[in-house]
């Protein structure tokens, strides 16, 4: 990295470290950080719900990471999964292979009475051999905060996800039971904010995972949704979800600022993505409703045949291929009528690697999202201004990624790259094998033996 850039990206750090009063760090010195080559002691991969590249590249609201950005690697674009939706694309960025294969398909699993509200989050659910898994094969230890699909994983410092969804459950009670024993003490000394996602449990992560830096973890995995809720419901492009994105920038200068006091920092890479993409929603299409109609749900929800929704999406069940073909028919007329989705064949699903198990998929227009309500009309005004969840390739909001510190290449820009190729690429960064992987490693991306000029590139 050169000079300029080391002042700009210190100059970043001290107006984001600014901005949050309670915690004043200093800036860190990334010098060393940025300039090294060789494997990383250290991995530090951090999810940013909804982080899209205009948030580094040409906008202001995220300061540090546009300046990590100049400094280190930055993605023009990152194609996501499908569906472009939480829990499938942190799967996918672990493993390197599409939902179909690593079978964590949606945001919320099927039961008999429709869509249920539980999330995928126990780690019997990820088919696929994890980075994780190859980490600690090789005797490193990894830490994982709030990450999907880790519940019950053996992790060495655990903060898995958990929702409290019942009456009087609580999220801190459930996540200090399932957590490691110092991380559990830390959530049960929290305050009572952090039960939902958002600046507050933003902020008792980036605690953790300083606190974890002093175990010398191998990996991190870490995932911030300070701006989900902003983007959901104020939209994309909302002042509500500029100064949500703005926080969590400043929670990266803090989390960087105590990897340097910790000693780690000349010695780790960090790579910053988003999970998925938020688009502009006005409009709700809730297909069940039809499909109530017909008589393939029953009003208290069992079902024949049912839509899932993944937002901007959704995927299309039942119990045989007769149903399936006259479903088919009701939603191709509720396409053409409203003209607010289309229908996705099941070879053009298989193709994008989304759910084997569904019969075809939807995909909403823009501004249009659906919703899993079996009751009301069948268009209504939608509760929310923002979706994830895309399906198709074409018109799919891309997701951004910044990669920087030991290890990685400065100032290389990546004009295209996919959520799959991301798993390979940091596998080749840790040095550990993931031959499952379907995604490509980006080793123009990395700088893990020093460069050499002119001939001596070549023997």
């Amino acid at each position: 990295m050169s000079r300029g850039a080391g002042v700009l990206l210190a100059a970043a750090l001290a107006s984001a470290c600014a901005a949050l009063p309670e915690r004043p760090p200093a800036a860190p010195r990334f010098a060393a950080a940025a300039s090294g080559a060789g494997q990383p002691a250290h991995v530090v991969v951090i999810t940013v719900a909804g982080l899209t590249p205009d948030r580094y590249l040409d906008g202001d609201t995220m300061p540090v990471l546009s300046a990590l950005a100049r400094a280190g690697v930055a993605a023009e674009g990152v194609e996501p999964v499908a569906p472009a939706a939480a829990y499938p694309a942190h799967a996918t960025l672990v493993t390197g292979v599409p939902p179909a294969e690593h079978g964590v398909v949606a945001d919320a699993l099927l039961g008999e009475r429709g869509v249920r509200r539980t999330a995928p989050s126990h780690a019997s659910q990820l088919r696929a051999p994890s980075l994780w898994q190859r980490v600690a094969e090789a005797g490193g230890s990894v830490a994982a905060l709030d990450w999907p699909t880790t519940t019950g994983a053996e992790i060495a410092s655990l903060l898995p996800d958990v929702s409290a969804l019942r009456a009087g459950e609580r999220w801190e009670t459930l996540a200090a039971d399932a957590a490691t024993a110092w991380v559990a003490e830390r959530v049960r000394a929290a305050p009572p904010a952090v039960a939902e996602p958002g600046p507050t449990r933003d902020a008792l992560l980036v605690d953790l995972a300083c606190d974890a830096f002093a175990r010398s973890p191998r990996l991190v995995l870490l995932r911030l949704r300070g701006a989900e809720a902003a983007s959901i419901s104020g939209g994309p492009g909302s002042d509500a979800a500029d100064a949500a994105f703005s926080t969590v920038d400043g929670e990266l200068a803090r989390l960087l600022r105590c990897a340097d006091e910790a000693g780690v920092l000349a010695q780790a890479a960090f790579v910053v993505t988003g999970d998925r993409a938020f688009a502009p929603a006005h409009t709700a299409v809730r297909p069940n409703v039809w499909l109530r109609e017909a008589g393939w749900i029953t009003p208290q929800g069992r079902w024949t045949a049912l839509v899932r929704s993944n937002g901007s999406s959704g995927f299309v069940y039942a119990n045989e291929a007769r149903t399936a073909l006259d479903v088919r028919g009701r939603l191709d007329t509720g396409a053409r009528e409203t003209g607010a989705f289309r229908v996705v064949s099941a070879d053009e699903m298989i193709a994008r690697g989304a759910d084997p198990d569904a019969w075809f998929g939807l995909q909403a227009e823009p501004g249009f999202v659906f919703e899993n309500d079996i009751a009301g009309p069948s268009l209504a005004p939608a509760g929310a201004r923002g979706a994830g969840g895309w399906l198709a390739r074409e018109g799919a909001p891309a997701v951004g990624l910044v990669a920087f510190g030991r290890g990685v290449r400065s100032g290389v820009v990546v004009p295209r790259m996919t959520q799959l190729d991301v798993a390979p690429t940091l596998a080749a960064l840790l040095g550990v094998p993931l031959e499952a992987a379907t995604g490509r490693s980006l080793v123009g991306l990395l700088r893990l033996a020093p460069e050499r000029s002119g001939a001596a590139r070549v023997r």
